[in-house]
Parts: structure tokens; sequence; C-alpha cells
């Protein structure tokens, strides 16, 4: 019999117990700096690069294959929109890793919001001002295809994906 480690075996009543539930919403106040903001920025990551960053450099520590600026406004709606219905089309369901390919970075009412996203474990990290946000965002893998789209049309390289 395999044994798993207690916090893998507890994790899902965990985030459900955390009120991250299947067709949750994204957080009143994300939402809000996404929409709200002044400047919006898609990044592209390199998963593998972590431990390089220790110092915080990067993109919360994570190295950046290239950005684009988002300015145009049917542009960020479109990535909003796939942002909050990955977020609300959640099955409740992660995986133990955390290996980002995307980031988001918005300035709204003067603080810095950014999202580290992993589409493979279905989880964002919010971070606000550098400071880790409390909520944990739970995300499907289905907005992954519009944010690849808009960092390929803006010649931005992609991480390569892990063959399994």
């Amino acid at each position: 019999m395999k044994r798993y480690p207690l916090i893998i075996i507890l994790m899902p009543a965990l985030i459900l117990a955390l009120g991250c539930q299947p067709g949750a919403s994204l957080p009143i106040s994300a939402s809000q700096a996404l929409t709200d903001s002044a400047s919006f920025e898609l990044l592209s990551l390199n998963p593998d690069s972590r431990d390089k960053h220790a110092d915080g450099a990067g993109f919360q520590g994570w190295s950046v294959l290239g950005e684009t600026t988002i300015a145009d406004p049917v542009s960020r709606a479109k990535l909003i929109d796939a942002f909050e219905k990955g977020v609300k089309q959640h099955d409740g369901g992660i995986a133990a890793c955390f290996n980002p390919r995307h980031g988001i970075r918005v300035v709204s009412d003067s603080e810095t919001h950014e999202f580290v996203i992993c589409f493979e474990c279905s989880q964002v990290r919010w971070y606000i001002d550098g400071q880790r946000a409390d909520s944990t965002i739970l995300i499907s893998e289905s907005p992954q295809r519009v944010f690849d789209a808009v960092l390929k049309d803006a010649n931005v390289p992609l991480a390569e994906k892990k063959r399994k």
C-alpha cells in the first residue's frame, strides 16, 4: 500500500474548510484590482527557476521569460473574464506541485497586485505590494489557452510543458 504525507490527504478537506469550494468566485478585492487597474501586465514564467531567485528577484521569485503590457480594454476584459471563469469552473481538486508558468501584475489604487498562476496544480498565489494575501485562489486550466494566445501574439516565449 502506498503511503502519502498527511497534508496531501487532508488538503481537499482543508481547502473546503477555508471556503475555496468548487464554483467559488474570485475574491472581490482581487476582481476589483484586475478590473480597475491603471496598468496590466501578463507574464510568462519559468516554473523551474524558484531556487534561483530566493532573494525575491524576478516575479515573486520565478524567472520571467517575457511579458507584455495589455493596454487594449478588449484584451484586458478577455483575460479577466477567462481568469474569473477559470475560478468559477474549478472542481475542487488540486495537485501538490506549484510550477507557475503565468503571472499577472496590475497596479490599482496605488497597490501592486501580483498573481502567480500554476494551471498544472490549479493554484494561484496572490500578492499585494509584495505580501502574500490570505486568500488561496483555485483555478481550472481553462484560462491557459487564452493566456497563451495573448502571450504568443505578443511574441513572448512560453515555458515548455513537462512530459508526463
